[in-house]
């Protein structure tokens, strides 16, 4: 039997100035332009089948969720297998970060900020996270 899904498609971000977000996306994750539009512009990974989408709002809206113990959790997590580096990366570029933190369950992650205020997790997972095997199958430095 064939899979009904074989990965994530696209990523939807909403945004209130296009342009502006658009360019902040592509010079902060050297993002290429696959479609570029007023209400919606696709951004890719380079070498990736993910598609960023950001996509035109009239104002903010959360890209998180409150979990039951207060944490404020994103929907979505961007990789790193470096998580140091990427965090002094975006930081050199001027972008706003959290602090790194680290839970027991062996994930350190931070999240950074973009211009309408959407909090982007960023998460590298530990030799001792159940998840470290399955990630490390899929990672290219």
């Amino acid at each position: 039997m064939r899979r009904v899904i074989s990965k994530v498609s696209g990523i939807f971000i909403p945004v209130t100035d296009m342009r502006r977000s658009a360019d902040w996306y592509i010079s902060v994750f050297d993002l290429e332009v696959i479609d570029d539009g007023e209400c919606c512009t696709g951004l890719a990974f380079p070498n990736e089948a993910t598609i960023l989408n950001l996509w035109k709002v009239d104002r903010a809206q959360p890209t998180h969720f409150e979990a039951s113990d207060g944490m404020r959790i994103p929907y979505y997590n961007f990789e790193s297998f470096d998580i140091g580096a990427s965090h002094a990366a975006l930081q050199a570029k001027g972008i706003e970060v959290t602090a790194i933190q680290e839970d027991a369950e062996g994930v350190r992650y931070f999240d950074c900020i973009d211009p309408d205020g959407n909090a982007l997790g960023f998460i590298e997972e530990l030799p001792h996270s159940p998840y470290y095997p399955h990630k490390q199958k899929y990672r290219r430095d």
